[in-house]
Order: C-alpha cells, then sequence, then structure tokens
C-alpha cells in the first residue's frame, strides 16, 4: 500500500542558520572564537560537516593557535577531511555568513537549545524504550528515566569540568568574582565582624561548636549521624533542619519513614515554643504557653519546609522525589530518618544481600548529594554491640549492616548520652561524637539536651569559683 503524499519526514530540531552563524564568526573573530569553543561541543552540531569544521577551530582554540579560513583548511586537509565538509569553497561561505560578532552568545544560544531539544528526544526514545520492554520494576526504570531528564537539565545550566585558571580567575567560579578578591572581601567582613563573630563558610546549624568543627554543612556532602534508639537523633536531626530553615531561612526536605508529618510537626513547635509536649497533646495549657505557641505557628508558616512520610520507600523513589523537591522549591538541606528503613532499587543484585543493598542505598546518597548539591544528613541505627561494651561509647563499627557507611559519608557522628545507661551519670548532656570528618578535624562536642521538649542547644559549661577574677585584679587598672 502507498504512503500518503502529504506524510513528512519528521527532522530533529536544528537550525542551519544559525550554525553557520557561529563557525562564520568564529573563522573570522578571535572573541567570537573564544565564546562559542568554551561553550559548545561538537555534539550540540546536528550536520555532520559543522561537528568537523567545530572540532578542528577548537583544537585551535585549546593550543591557543590562530584560526581562519587558511589555516582550518590546511588542517582539515592534512586529516583528509577538507572534502568531507565541502572544500575550501564552503569554509568561504561560512565566514561570509558571519553575523554581527557582538551577537555571538545569541546565536550560541540558538545552537545550544535546538541541541538540547535534540537530546530531550533522544533521552524520550530511550525511555519509551526501557517502558516498551514492560520491565519487571518499574520503579528502577522511572528512577533513570528522571534521572536521564534531570541530568540533561543539570546539563544545560552549567558545565561540568574546569580549570584551576578558570576558577582562580572568576570566569567558572561559584561566587563570580576572581579568588583573590573574593579573599580580600572575606578578610574584610572578618575584620568588620570581629573574631567572635562566626565565619564558617557552609550552613550553619546554629550548634556552635558543631559549626566550627564542621565548617558548617558543605554542600554535596553525606553526613550519617548513628545512635542507639531512644538517643534523641531524630530529636537532633529535626532541631537541625529547623534551626537552618528557620534561622537560616533555607528550604528543607524532611524524610520521615518512622514518624508521621503530624508528629513531626508536634515535635516542632515544642521546640520553638518551648512547651512541653504532653502539655500541647492535652491541651492543658496556660495563656503564656498558649501565645507562645501561636507565635511560633505564626513564624514557622513563613519558612518552606517539606515533609515526606511515606512509609516504606526504595531509595529510587528517594531519590526521584528528592529531585522534584529541589526542581519545586530549590531546597538546600535534606534529612532522612532513617536509613535502615529504606530498601534498595529492587534489582536481583542488591536483594541477595542486606549488606549489599546498604550498600548500594548509601552510593546512591551520595551520588544524590553531590547531584544536586545539597548537604544530606542521614540518620542510622547503632548494633547491638554498643550495649555489650563497657562504657557503652559507640564506634563506626557499630553502623549496621555495611562498612560502606563510613566509606561514602564525609562526615559520621554518633550521639551518645550517658544518663540513657546510668540516670545519676551526666543528666541533661548528651555527646555528639564526629568520628569522621573528610574536611576538618574530629572530636567530641557537648550539648544540652531537654528531653520534654525534645530539644538539644548549646552547651556552655560552668566556670568553677577559682577561675574567676578577684575584684583587685578586675578593678586593677582603676588603682592610682
Amino acid at each position: 500500500m502507498p504512503e500518503p503524499e502529504n506524510k513528512k519526514v519528521r527532522i530533529p530540531p536544528n537550525s542551519k542558520e544559525s550554525e553557520m552563524m557561529v563557525l562564520g564568526c568564529m573563522l573570522t573573530s578571535v572573541n567570537a572564537l573564544n565564546i562559542a569553543a568554551d561553550r559548545l561541543d561538537a555534539t550540540d552540531f546536528y550536520y555532520t560537516e559543522h561537528q568537523i569544521v567545530h572540532t578542528a577551530l577548537k583544537t585551535a582554540y585549546k593550543a591557543d593557535k590562530p584560526a581562519d579560513i587558511h589555516l582550518i583548511a590546511e588542517d582539515l586537509k592534512r586529516k583528509n577531511q577538507l572534502d568531507t565538509i565541502g572544500g575550501v569553497s564552503y569554509l568561504t561561505t561560512l565566514a561570509q555568513y558571519a553575523g554581527t560578532s557582538a551577537f555571538i552568545e545569541e546565536y550560541v544560544s540558538l545552537v545550544k537549545d535546538k541541541a538540547l531539544l535534540r537530546r530531550m528526544i533522544d533521552a524520550a526514545q530511550k525511555i519509551e524504550k526501557s517502558a516498551l520492554e514492560d520491565p519487571q520494576d518499574v520503579g528502577t526504570v522511572l528512577d533513570e528515566a528522571q534521572s536521564t531528564l534531570f541530568n540533561i537539565s543539570q546539563a544545560a545550566q552549567r558545565t561540568h569540568a574546569v580549570t584551576i585558571r578558570e576558577l582562580i580567575s572568576g570566569v567558572k567560579a561559584e561566587s563570580g568574582i576572581p579568588y583573590l578578591k573574593e579573599l580580600q572581601e572575606r578578610q574584610q567582613q572578618f575584620q568588620e565582624k570581629g573574631v567572635d563573630e562566626s565565619s564558617i563558610t557552609g550552613i550553619p546549624t546554629h550548634f556552635l561548636d558543631l559549626d566550627k568543627m564542621l565548617n558548617g554543612l558543605l554542600p554535596s556532602n553525606l553526613i550519617i549521624l548513628g545512635a542507639r534508639p531512644s538517643m534523641g537523633k531524630t530529636a537532633l536531626a529535626i532541631n537541625i533542619a529547623e534551626n537552618i530553615c528557620f534561622k537560616n531561612n533555607v528550604p528543607v526536605g524532611v524524610f520521615s519513614l518512622e514518624m508521621s508529618a503530624t508528629q513531626l510537626l508536634h515535635r516542632m513547635i515544642c521546640s520553638q515554643a518551648e512547651v512541653e509536649s504532653g502539655k500541647i497533646a492535652t491541651g492543658s495549657l496556660s495563656g503564656q504557653e498558649y501565645q507562645r505557641i501561636v507565635a511560633a505557628v505564626h513564624s514557622m508558616q513563613k519558612h518552606t519546609m517539606i515533609i515526606d512520610d511515606q512509609p516504606g520507600l526504595k531509595i529510587t523513589d528517594l531519590r526521584a522525589r528528592a529531585r522534584r523537591m529541589k526542581e519545586a522549591y530549590n531546597i538546600g538541606f535534606i534529612v532522612i530518618d532513617y536509613l535502615q528503613l529504606l530498601s534498595g532499587s529492587g534489582t536481583i543484585r542488591s536483594s541477595e544481600s542486606r549488606q549489599i543493598e546498604i550498600s548500594e542505598i548509601s552510593r546512591m546518597l551520595k551520588n544524590l548529594a553531590r547531584e544536586i548539591n545539597v548537604p544530606i544528613l542521614c540518620l542510622a541505627q547503632l548494633s547491638r554491640k554498643v550495649e555489650e561494651r563497657q562504657g557503652h561509647r559507640p564506634m563506626m563499627s557499630d553502623l549496621r549492616e555495611s562498612g560502606s557507611l563510613e566509606q561514602d559519608a564525609d562526615v559520621v557522628m554518633f550521639l551518645f548520652r550517658r544518663e540513657y545507661y546510668d540516670k545519676a551519670d551526666k543528666p541533661g548532656l548528651a555527646e555528639l561524637i564526629v568520628s569522621k570528618n573528610r574536611h576538618g578535624a574530629v572530636g567530641d562536642i557537648n550539648l544540652a539536651f531537654r528531653k520534654e521538649l525534645a530539644q538539644f542547644a548549646n552547651y556552655t559549661p560552668m566556670q568553677p569559683l577559682g577561675a574567676m577574677k578577684s575584684n583587685k585584679d578586675a578593678f586593677a587598672a582603676f588603682s592610682p
């Protein structure tokens, strides 16, 4: 049966004129050569002859050599590619197509946009092929599809590799200014603030000793917080999330696999209003306590915190939801409570052993932190070996089911309250043990714990009386 005459062959999006404009500008302007060679790859061009010409131009750019019609023609002739592109006459045609080199960035954007559309079509075709194969694990296919599209989105916004020259000069730096100038500004700010003011570069948790040790929570870091049940690890994680969200005004995402969103909200209101949990649960509130709750609720509503309390999440589902949070709310911090309640992707390999499954989960969490460029705080249960050890002090080997956690994580911390084992042993005091810190020091941090409010706070030790100055010393400067 003959095909209808009006049926058209669908050609992938492209703009031959834009590609010719870009190459023409590169052949006739050094500035255009620098801009286009930096922003475009050969794969961004649809036509084979344009890919060949761009590769030759970019090679000249990297070698810091001049590039014009004659030099590029000689280079292509050596490679036996000159006839493939249509000879010197086609290079001359390209040069004649050169528009105003001042508009080179606009021409480059047109070429990039068409290339992006073609990549989206290729991704959609691959996704369609995977879906038509009727896979057994739909969640894995869905995660791969979302990851593919997300990577295209991220690639459209930034380049992957940079030279130290570009970073130092500020061309590819996140701040957009030269390194030495940024350092001078930091130095000036520090002098203006004084030594007592916080000077951390990451996201402040407002637990002062922790911020000093970790330099704040740094982007793309995976942080593991381990503890035995009832030590208060969820309370500490939520306190950190509250401080980051409500004090720093940074959107936060919370994945709670153990507690419901309502229970977490109840905890946060207790902490923010400083009203005991039991009083809120029963409604036995004084007028002043009620007013504190009203003020806390109104204040919390001004900030963005997203709670996902879906139980039994697969790691692939969590990654997909985290990406959506990043796209929709631009979250700057993620809390996961807790790791052992997550399941793997469901592949045969990961289902063989829980240890392999946890290894897969920790690796994918680290990749997620780098992918969306936010710090991730993941809680983890410790094994019962802690209970058998004298002193019950946790260590890295106590992380349950896998040694890959301590390998993949940038920071590993343990929460330890002595009063859990002995009511008279340092009541109201908790120790946060930083056992691994890829970017700095390790050590112990003391925190105050108010159990009735599920709240941790900075700990300030009392000074002994002997350490205080006598009146004579204090007023020595005023003595005649």
